[in-house]
């Protein structure tokens, strides 16, 4: 009992010992890289402004203008692939220098990182499907709306009277997706950067399916990111940036990927940095409350799958004990199936994919997400469960069947009062896995737009830049494990019969 105490309590002692010493430890993670080299962090799913072309090549205007902007001032450039929700943690911790792939500036985004003066201008639109009756915003009354985790678009929805309308707000991970939300009906709108979608339909082809409405969310200005007090290299990009401008090399990138002249870099003044480092130091407090309700998706999300799958995967394996060839084959069947393929491919699938597939598309579509994802937990899980069960029958004598045969047992007073206690008693260690597995695989669930615990704790990480969170959801983690395996232990000291 000391031991696994001390395994939870001693992660959560040594964060609060380090939490004070984490500054000094991402100095000298950045100390370590080479003064001639800038990595410029990016989504590389943001056309025009940066993303991926045919050849695998990150290509845009924003990667034109850092390469122009970096080139001048004799850095040698990385253009590295982060996950845009965890863009502030990223910089805070030193393991990229620069965000470059249209940020937008809001005033949260001021607080926790340093942000240059504006070089284009950009609007929050709202994006249908064509098929819909949505005209304006107010028809989003009562309708789901997909947005990028920790974009602008989250925040312009969120801070807009129609918010209180909406009748849910769904987050993934990028534009595309939220697109394919929309084009699939699984959403009914969509909150993109007009200058994004409109470049990335339009080269897609896509037009003919969606509809921007005229309306905005809200008028906002792209700009760059560097660490807070970083104002050295904040300047000096500023500086570059005014001289692309007075050059016409910014016009000429622009026209290049708009077929206009959007680079609209402002005058700089003399001195303007000495006014920003008396700005407001980063607010580092970190509302906790989310996690409780993270929790609860979890928790609930692993009893759901575990009271279903358990008695499904035992009532396939007695199935599977059936002469029928046919029986037996189309179970073997299903658990390959669901053992030899990814449970978030399988998440994906049941989703996005199910209503493609013809005559079962038609009549079995999920709205719901946490059901169409529970639903796949308990399939992918009671697979297993077929399977250990099966082995745990091995495992009993087959002498012990005939035996109760001859005393005149029926088979399921065979079943219920002779090889099941068995049974329970040779698989219960590795159920107990099982279940622990389940515990740390619901995060998965995040895949299709459900905020569980994990998710929850990340938007607070990417959020604060504090890592507290982190430690609070590992905590809940582990006595969510703990207080199964004490139960497990439980029934295995209850169904060891004849042991001494």
């Amino acid at each position: 009992m000391k031991a696994n105490r001390f395994f939870i309590v001693f992660p959560i002692f040594f964060a609060i010992l380090n939490l004070p010493n984490f500054g000094e430890a991402l100095a000298l993670n950045e100390a370590s890289r080479t003064r001639d080299e800038i990595v410029v962090g990016l989504d590389v799913n943001v056309p025009p402004m940066g993303f991926m072309d045919e050849n695998g090549e990150i290509v845009g205007s924003d990667i034109d203008l850092a390469k122009a902007v970096f080139s001048k001032m004799g850095k040698k450039v990385v253009f590295q692939p982060i996950d845009w929700d965890a863009k502030e943690l990223e910089l805070e911790t030193g393991k990229i220098d620069v965000i470059w792939n249209g940020l937008s500036k809001t005033q949260e985004r001021g607080k926790n990182m340093l942000l240059t003066k504006p070089y284009m201008k950009n609007r929050q639109i709202v994006v249908v499907n064509r098929t819909f009756e949505i005209d304006s915003l107010k028809d989003l009354d009562n309708k789901i709306v997909c947005v990028q985790k920790g974009s602008t678009g989250a925040d312009a929805l969120r801070n807009h009277d129609i918010s209180k309308g909406v009748k849910e707000i769904i987050e993934l991970e990028n534009m595309v997706n939220c697109l394919n939300e929309v084009e699939t009906f699984k959403s009914d709108a969509t909150v993109v950067d007009e200058v994004v979608v409109e470049y990335y339909l339009n080269k897609k082809g896509l037009s003919s399916k969606f509809k921007i409405l005229s309306e905005e969310l809200s008028a906002e200005d792209y700009v760059v990111a560097v660490k807070k007090g970083n104002f050295e290299l904040k300047n000096e990009i500023e500086r570059q940036l005014a001289l692309l401008k007075s050059s016409g090399e910014g016009a000429k990138i622009s026209k290049k990927w708009f077929d206009t002249d959007l680079f609209t870099v402002m005058d700089l003044e003399d001195g303007a940095a000495k006014g920003e480092k008396k700005a407001a130091k980063q607010s580092k407090f970190v509302n906790f409350s989310p996690i409780l309700q993270g929790s609860a998706v979890t928790l609930k999300l692993f009893f759901v799958v575990i009271i279903f799958s358990f008695p499904l995967g035992l009532l396939l394996c007695v199935v599977q004990t059936s002469k029928r060839r046919f029986l037996r084959a189309a179970i073997r069947v299903y658990t390959n199936l669901m053992r030899g393929t990814p449970l978030l491919l399988q998440l994906f699938f049941s989703f996005y994919g199910l209503q493609y597939v013809p005559v079962i598309g038609k009549y079995l579509t999920f709205k719901s997400r946490f059901v169409a994802g529970a639903l796949t937990f308990i399939i992918n899980y009671a697979a297993y469960f077929v399977e250990i069960f099966r082995s745990g029958f091995l495992g009993i004598d087959k002498g012990q069947s005939e035996a109760a045969k001859v005393l005149g047992f029926s088979k399921s007073q065979t079943l219920f009062k002779i090889l099941l206690p068995q049974l329970i008693r040779i698989t219960l260690p590795t159920v107990c896995n099982e279940c622990v597995t389940l515990i740390k695989d619901t995060a998965l669930i995040f895949a299709i737009g459900v905020t569980e615990l994990l998710t929850t704790a990340k938007n607070i990480v990417n959020s604060t830049a504090n890592v507290t969170s982190y430690v609070i959801a590992g905590g809940v983690y582990l006595l969510t494990c703990f207080v199964v395996v004490w139960i497990f232990r439980k029934l295995e000291d209850k169904f060891s019969f004849g042991k001494e």
